[in-house]
């Protein structure tokens, strides 16, 4: 048991004791916000509030339908030789089974004995931790895909790993710290889109860019001189903000534009978290300056239904808050990620038995 009212640390000054009181203001915590957006870097679409594990989504794929010339003596006749085509789907799962749901227990003696409103406290802790958590698995998601997929291999889940097409190198190693070079570059790759997903150009509204705190001085830096010197935060049509507003990078993570592509920066909690989701050693991730990004090939499902409860405690006189957000987020196209190293990367995964997989960082082995 504690040994109450001993060995109080009062503060002395020159041998007298001072006085020393408990403010009634809280030093909040500060969170980022949801800066992996719907329709930018991620798709939400496919699902409103669900209790299912798993969403499947369908793709109609495109027929082959070549164009023919009439009088060719390859099937040159009035009428097409070739035999009528059928409709095809390919299904893609998003799971929805990482959760955040840990009781949290406030006993009624500590928050009559402390001068801060508990409840409201843990539940604003709590909704930054979610948000920090989206953030992390739909980066973990899209970087998964994408290293496994250059290493020849994909993976679902905890399953072996199967084989799949290595992709064509479509990673930028920064050398000139160009990053806002770099950064149109990565928009160049996705203009050349995927053929083997239907898709000629990844959608310009559907972009995002990512990147570290690390080289934001840079990035903002190369703004500037995309813009002739000109203000970087004139982006009346995505944010609101105007020449004299400040970004709201502590909360929305939002610094302005490049190449119609609106910049978020993830702070170094979040790329910490990433590593976590996908069982790296800290610091794993470190040369990942960032990325761009198109929604198109990520998609995000949140099972919010009864995010959170409030009831009795159980082991006496208090309040239990029962969170329950439950989430996932899956890359089904390595193309539509496309990272930018601030030095050599080598890829973490090099072999079927190190292929990446998503899980939360409370159930890693």
């Amino acid at each position: 048991m504690a040994n109450l009212f001993a060995d109080i640390k009062t503060p002395y000054i020159n041998a007298l004791t001072t006085k020393r009181i408990l403010s009634s203001a809280v030093k909040e915590n500060i969170f980022q916000g949801i800066f992996t957006k719907p329709d930018e870097a991620v798709t939400e679409s496919y699902s409103e509030d669900t209790d299912a594990s798993e969403i499947q989504v369908l793709r109609v794929k495109p027929n082959e339908n070549d164009a023919r010339e009439l009088g060719a003596d390859t099937n040159g006749k009035w009428f097409n030789g070739e035999e009528a085509t059928e409709p095809q789907t390919e299904a893609y799962g998003i799971r929805i089974i990482t959760t955040i749901d840990r009781p949290i227990d406030i006993p009624t003696n500590a928050q009559d004995m402390v001068s801060v409103d508990l409840l409201s406290s843990e539940t604003k802790n709590l909704a930054g931790l979610v948000n920090r958590n989206i953030n992390a698995i739909t980066i973990a998601a899209m970087l998964a895909k994408n290293f496994n997929n250059m290493a020849g291999f994909d993976r679902r889940g905890k399953e072996a790993a199967v084989s799949a097409t290595a992709l064509t190198s479509n990673w930028i190693t920064v050398t000139d710290k160009n990053y806002t070079n770099a950064i149109i570059d990565a928009a160049a790759q996705l203009d050349n889109g995927n053929e083997a997903q239907a898709i000629d150009a990844y959608p310009d509204d559907m972009r995002a860019v990512i990147i570290r705190p690390t080289i934001k001085a840079a990035v903002l830096k190369g703004m500037l001189g995309l813009n002739g010197g000109t203000a970087v935060f004139d982006v009346l049509r995505r944010s609101g903000l105007d020449t004299e507003a400040r970004p709201e990078i502590a909360t929305k993570g939002y610094v302005g534009e490049i190449a119609n592509m609106p910049v978020y920066v993830a702070s170094g909690v979040v790329w910490s978290l990433v590593e976590k989701y996908l069982g790296l050693e800290a610091g794993a991730l470190a040369n990942v300056a960032g990325m761009v990004v198109s929604g198109a090939g990520t998609g995000r499902a949140l099972a919010f239904n009864s995010k959170i409860k409030v009831v009795d405690a159980q082991s006496g006189q208090g309040l239990r808050i029962q969170p329950k957000y439950r989430f996932g987020a899956e890359c089904w196209d390595a193309l539509s990620v496309v990272p930018i190293f601030s030095a050599a990367f080598t890829n973490p995964v090099t072999s079927a038995d190190n292929a990446l997989y998503v899980c939360g960082p409370a159930s890693r082995i």
